[in-house]
């Protein structure tokens, strides 16, 4: 063994490899570039980033010239470390220096990116390797993939898969579980199970791992039902389910009320041989304490100790936001002090449960020293913390104090949430209540001076995004964006679309998400004529519509009986470049057929085919059997 290998299994071999390398440069020998890599692999594999890049600007002033193995090690740390851009820069500087990235730089690259949820830095570095001729493998075009379905993006996820079967690539196992939890996390159930066919249909048969991304989204979002019948399937179909998939079908009875059949999933896990581990436990526990059953949760923590399964802080943390929400804040306060004596130390959702439930009794000041706990215990309060504080401040009539605390929140680099900003305008709507009420006390007042509500909303927004403001100008900006969104979603289009006008008379520019909002929600009012001038509006802006967006409005049109238009619109969407089992799936069959145009859905399908934006085999067959259902 060279000590080039050695260094990357001891400290010590690593120094006096780093120091062997630079003597050999005052002697006047030259460092090859396999001599500087290991160092720098070394370096980087301990965590050592700085020295990693020291030694590499060291090594190449005195002569020493990387090779592509040296930069993709140096790159890879950088990533880690969380110096995107200096790794960029470098990656750049690769290429002005002569050495070609590979496949392989490339992937290192992509797969830090993606992992710290930078998909608009990996997206840049994906498309350099078309113009560096550098072709992308099933691992680049799965990181992609991954990157855009962990941001939500799971239209950009479908496209890089067409894409990738364009490139000649197979698509596996990991490719499809990808996407199916992609669409599960944005709670598009219908879409993950037709990637399952797809799958099928496409010789992947399905693993354990697709069936539990599929059980964990039914069970988000409470259809239990259909979640065991997956599970019944996963059996019957030979595949052994896991701990992950006993433990969401767990979770999903606690949540569904459910507590004899979570119960009862339990043992029937315990009896198929799949051993529970602390988050099974952990679930159970949560579910428990939420229906007041304690002593329940105390034998199930007697249970785990006899199974050599310790407690943990998330075992202690659901007993105490357990006894919290039923307003045993004491007894959640004795709790918290007995894990702290035994050894387990309180994390943020520990606090966060113990200030929201004292804020609750009015203990403003043992909220305010429980949070500064929580600092000096070393942790970094995140949003959900500032939240539950400003919220103690709201809650006891202190707005400004809730402000303050807001200013405390943005500067230590916090975002606000739309939590934040909905907690602080029912703060100032309770201003005006409580002003209003006053007014009315007084003699002689005028009887219809009274309090109104939408007129306290609108001054509660112009107050907040005012006080944004001087904080932070891309603050006021943000909070019209959420508004606009949060509006739409809740069906209040008139409302969300006469605050997009408010932002585009202000000079403030609506994202994407808040234009897509707003068009959806005055297309399923039916409201054709406001939607058709958002519509225009983003396409001068060159905001992109969503594909549920183009469902929509195709739809709108024709049932009003515009298909001329309805025509004009999809021939324009094809223009951009889409997955076409997607366009099928959403435009065709989710909505013209589901409309009841068959005939549309037809044309429509040959206008597709024309356009060069053919649908899979597989896809044929399902179109084929929901037209039948329509008949």
């Amino acid at each position: 063994m060279t000590w080039i290998q050695r260094c990357r299994f001891s400290v010590r071999w690593l120094r006096r490899g780093v120091s062997q390398a630079r003597e050999m440069t005052l002697h006047g020998l030259l460092p090859t570039a396999h001599t500087c890599t290991g160092p720098i692999t070394a370096l980087c594999d301990m965590g050592c980033y700085e020295d990693a890049w020291r030694f590499f600007v060291d090594v190449k002033n005195k002569g020493c010239k990387p090779n592509v193995y040296t930069y993709t090690a140096l790159i890879s740390g950088l990533c880690v470390s969380g110096i995107f851009k200096v790794a960029i820069g470098l990656f750049h500087r690769m290429a002005r220096d002569g050495v070609l990235p590979n496949t392989v730089t490339y992937n290192a690259l992509i797969n830090i990116l993606v992992e710290n949820r930078r998909i608009e830095y990996a997206s840049v570095v994906f498309n350099l390797m078309d113009r560096n001729a550098c072709s992308p493998n099933t691992v680049t075009f799965n990181e992609m993939i991954k990157g855009y379905c962990i941001t939500g993006d799971v239209e950009k996820a479908m496209l890089m898969l067409n894409n990738m079967l364009q490139a000649g690539h197979s698509a596996n196992h990991v490719t499809y579980n990808t996407i199916i939890k992609g669409y599960c996390d944005s709670a598009n159930t219908a879409s993950a199970l037709r990637i399952l066919e797809h799958m099928r249909s496409n010789g992947c048969e399905p693993d354990e791992w697709s069936y539990t991304e599929l059980i964990c989204g039914f069970c988000n979002i409470s259809k239990m039902e259909l979640a065991f019948g997956l599970f019944n399937e996963m059996v019957h179909r030979g595949l052994c389910p896991n701990e992950v998939t006993y433990t969401a079908l767990i979770d999903g009875y606690c949540k569904d009320e459910k507590l004899d059949a979570a119960t009862a999933m339990l043992e029937h896990m315990k009896r198929s041989g799949c051993r529970p581990n602390v988050q099974t436990y952990n679930v159970l526990i949560h579910g428990l304490t939420k229906q007041n059953n304690f002593s329940g949760a105390e034998e199930l923590c007697k249970v785990m100790i006899e199974e050599e399964i310790l407690p943990n802080v998330v075992t202690y943390t659901a007993m105490i936001d357990g006894l919290c929400k039923n307003g045993s804040t004491s007894l959640a306060l004795e709790m918290f002090n007995k894990m702290i004596d035994q050894g387990c130390l309180p994390n943020l959702l520990t606090y966060s449960s113990l200030i929201h439930a004292l804020g609750q009794e009015g203990k403003v000041e043992e909220a305010e020293n429980l949070f500064a706990k929580l600092e000096r215990q070393g942790l970094v309060p995140d949003e959900i913390a500032y939240n539950k504080m400003i919220e103690v401040y709201i809650m006891s009539g202190k707005v400004e104090h809730a402000f303050d605390f807001l200013g405390k929140m943005i500067k230590a680099g916090c975002q606000p949430t739309m939590w934040t900003y909905g907690v602080l305008i029912k703060g100032l709507k309770n201003e005006y209540l409580l002003a209003d009420q006053k007014l009315a006390a007084l003699p002689d007042v005028v009887p219809n001076c009274s309090f109104d509500y939408q007129t306290a909303d609108q001054d509660a927004v112009s107050v907040l995004s005012a006080k944004l403001a001087e904080l932070d100008p891309g603050l006021s900006v943000q909070l019209h964006n959420a508004l606009a969104t949060s509006l739409s979603t809740s069906g209040r289009w008139f409302e969300a679309n006469d605050l997009l006008g408010s932002m585009i008379s202000q000079g403030l520019c609506p994202d994407q998400e808040a234009y897509n909002s707003v068009l959806c929600s005055l297309l399923r009012a039916r409201n054709l004529d406001l939607a058709m001038g958002v519509f225009e509006h983003m396409s001068a802006q060159g905001c992109e519509v969503h594909l549920v967006g183009y469902k929509e409005l195709i739809c709108a049109l024709c049932q009003l009986h515009r298909r001329k238009e309805a025509h004009i619109t999809f021939e324009n969407m094809l223009r951009r470049t889409w997955n076409p089992d997607d366009v099928l799936q959403t435009v065709l069959i989710d909505g013209l057929l589901r409309a009841g145009h068959k005939d549309l859905c037809m044309e429509f399908l040959h206008i597709m085919e024309t356009s060069n934006c053919v649908p899979s085999f597989h896809m044929y067959t399902i179109l084929a059997r929901e037209a039948s259902k329509n008949r």
